[in-house]
């Protein structure tokens, strides 16, 4: 005859235990603020473009693009983590629109992507 052990009182006791500790993990990185601001006008070319978060990330891309092809910026990402990813044009750019596709490393080995838009009107 063989004994069976009861583990279901204890798989039960653990299980809000592993939630706890599995939600932190499965977060990724939110955008909390993007210049210029996603979807706006702005008047002549802007002293910045870049991309802000909720935590850090490492960019590993960040290209804007325009009416002439894509921007040459003053700054590219590296590797170190940051919080915030800021850059400016080498040249004032053009009225027209633009967009800015990044892409980066989560804390949590996830790779993320997004893209915004914005205008330059004269």
């Amino acid at each position: 005859m063989s004994k069976r052990i009861r583990t279901f009182p204890t798989r039960t006791a653990l299980a809000p235990l592993l939630l706890t500790l599995a939600v932190p993990v499965l977060a990724h990185q939110e955008t909390t603020e993007t210049s210029p601001e996603n979807g706006t006008t702005v008047n002549g070319s802007p002293e910045q473009i870049g991309v802000a978060f909720d935590g850090v990330m490492r960019i590993t891309q960040f290209e804007v693009t325009g009416p002439d092809g894509v921007v040459n910026l003053e700054r590219q990402p590296g590797s170190e983590e940051v919080e915030r990813f800021f850059t400016q044009p080498q040249q004032a750019l053009p009225a027209g629109d633009y967009e800015v596709n990044w892409r980066g490393l989560s804390t949590d080995g996830h790779m993320m992507s997004e893209s915004f838009n914005f205008s330059v009107e004269d």
